[in-house]
């Protein structure tokens, strides 16, 4: 019921573009504010450009590189076998892989013939991998090796007729590959599985035949899994739509999104950022997407100076790793002409830290901060490089109508006051899936006529109608009746020349209803003694107001992270 409403106001409720509603024009520059976008799938978006990008490098893992002709061509193979399998229309297929190439195949082979990928954390527990592919009613399962143990372990509780396994190591050239194999313990026995498992290749070891299925815009494609930060991850459905109308913004808002150029992607598929602005994005812009499947973090700049990528997206965490090498020659970063972060708040002094060891470095870049979530198809606005503001997430991409307002309300907030962000446009996802109250608690319609996204994140828009982002709804600290919003109390804490990292949140309190606690991560070779936390407690008295002075302080080793490497706030808390 309620997504016949939707498609009945994406129908029937076609408002002229005012510069009134969208402040943020002025701002645009080159970049339209609207566009027209490809009404097919995912897939057939990317096959209408195979005969001017076939020749170029499309993927490269490891040491070996594979054209945009052989990815288009394993696709073809993959497809053929999944409808031989019983794969049908809207059927609902599971990917729990790393960054392979064959977990990009998979992918646009199901949105081939019109099934529905649903995208999963292969570090997920057993029982979390459970409950996700019985709640979606998947039948087919896409794994690597090393998964094999946790599905088999499950297997009688999943009710999935078809496993193909896809090997890490299947398609690392040869040297790679023999290394991998002799230190793996995840390889797999394709003589002792049983009739529910197939081996990769001998999958796709079939005759090609015509599988391509007429999607719309607004069909189903994609389900990707929020980041729980209820205790309990949601489906979020999103349509071909979402994903070609990123692609069509990054286009445009991503100066070196072109042809021949690479992106460093090792983000995850599971999750928005990595699969829709890490892969998608670039294949259907004619890049080369160099795949890692798993990420040593600390050895995070010989990858970038060895894979010399052109765009290297990350999240802030990872920034932090990076400008913590002192052993990287002036010149390793020169083929880095963009930056972008997401995924997480980036601060300003990490902000500045970043941008001068890139420069220090060989890359003259400045980081462009991205805004969205897994419900939006991870990004729908990005920081401007000519008038950047300190601090700011920039502006919408074309066609997103952003507004803040009064907490659980609908009413417009003011200039620069703190309210919940909320968002209107073609990425946003269709529903969450089988969860129609969340759905209905997420997606509203206005007054205005517009379905809008509440994303529960607190923030503001200046009068320029450039918009900055303050924390999560849900992280925001009521103390004696006064909001208090951690990523500031984070802000002041970070600029101590002593701490490393800090994270702010709220514990009960009989008589305020919460106290301000603040965690803190101290730098390396920095010892805790009595002294410098007495310093730090008057550092704190004199930079923050009365009534948002942290009444605990707790110095821990390390900030736990989740799974995509987050700082963990349900945990701290």
């Amino acid at each position: 019921m309620f997504e016949k409403i939707i498609n009945v106001i994406k129908k029937d409720k076609k408002e002229e573009i005012e510069v009134k509603d969208k402040p943020w024009i002025k701002w645009c520059g080159k970049v339209p504010h609207t566009l027209t976008y490809f009404e097919g799938s995912i897939y057939e978006y990317l096959n209408n450009n195979k005969n001017e990008f076939e020749h170029l490098t499309a993927l490269e893992y490891f040491k070996n590189t594979f054209s945009f002709k052989y990815l288009m061509k394993e696709i073809d193979k993959c497809s053929s076998a999944l409808v031989k399998s019983g794969v049908k229309e809207n059927d609902i297929v599971t990917i729990c892989m790393a960054n392979t190439p064959e977990a990009i195949i998979a992918f646009y082979s199901i949105n081939k013939i019109g099934a529905i990928a649903n995208m999963v954390h292969p570090l997920s527990s057993e029982n979390e991998i459970k409950n996700i592919i019985v709640e979606s009613g998947s039948k087919t399962l896409f794994i690597n090796d090393i998964l094999y143990k946790n599905i088999k372990n499950i297997e009688d509780d999943i009710n999935v007729k078809t496993t193909i396994i896809a090997p890490i190591a299947n398609s690392m050239d040869l040297v790679t590959k023999v290394l991998y194999n002799l230190t793996s313990k995840s390889k797999v026995n394709s003589n002792e599985i049983s009739n529910k498992y197939v081996i990769w290749n001998d999958f796709i070891n079939t005759d090609i035949i015509d599988t391509f299925i007429r999607r719309t815009k607004d069909d189903d494609a994609v389900i990707l899994y929020s980041g729980g930060t209820t205790g309990k991850s949601k489906g979020v459905v999103l349509s071909n739509l979402c994903f070609n109308a990123l692609t069509e913004a990054c286009k445009y808002v991503v100066d070196t999104a072109k042809p021949g150029n690479s992106m460093l992607s090792f983000l995850p598929i599971f999750h928005g950022f990595g699969l829709a602005v890490s892969i998608n994005a670039p294949l259907c812009l004619g890049m080369k997407c160099i795949l890692i499947p798993k990420l040593n973090t600390s050895k995070i700049n010989k990858v970038i100076k060895t894979k010399k990528p052109t765009i290297l997206p990350v999240i802030p965490a990872l920034l932090n790793v990076i400008t913590k090498d002192n052993k990287l020659g002036s010149n390793a970063f020169s083929s880095v002409k963009e930056v972008l972060s997401g995924g997480d708040y980036l601060s300003l002094d990490l902000k500045q830290k970043a941008e001068d060891y890139f420069r220090n470095h060989g890359s003259n870049i400045t980081i462009r901060i991205g805004y969205g979530l897994t419900e939006c198809t991870a990004c729908t606005s990005v920081s401007l490089i000519d008038n950047y503001k300190n601090g700011s997430i920039g502006i919408p991409f074309p066609d997103n109508y952003y507004k803040i307002v009064k907490t659980n309300t609908h009413i417009t907030a003011d200039y620069n006051e703190i309210g919940e962000i909320c968002i209107s446009g073609p990425t946003v996802m269709k529903r969450y899936l089988n969860n129609e109250e969340e759905t209905y608690k997420t997606l509203r319609i206005h007054e205005d006529g517009k379905l809008w996204l509440h994303t529960g994140d607190l923030g503001y828009m200046d009068e320029d109608g450039v918009f900055y982002y303050s924390t999560r709804l849900k992280r925001m600290i009521i103390s004696n009746g006064s909001n208090i919003y951690p990523g500031e109390l984070e802000e002041i804490f970070n600029r101590h020349p002593n701490i490393d990292s800090s994270v702010v949140v709220g514990v009960n309190d009989e008589i305020k209803v919460q106290a301000v606690k603040v965690i803190i991560v101290l730098k390396n070779n920095v010892k805790l003694t009595d002294n410098l936390k007495s310093e730090i407690k008057e550092y704190a008295k004199k930079n923050i107001a009365k009534y948002a002075l942290p009444k605990y302080y707790e110095f821990i080793n390390e900030l736990p992270k989740t799974k995509v490497g987050k700082v963990d706030y349900r945990k701290l808390q």
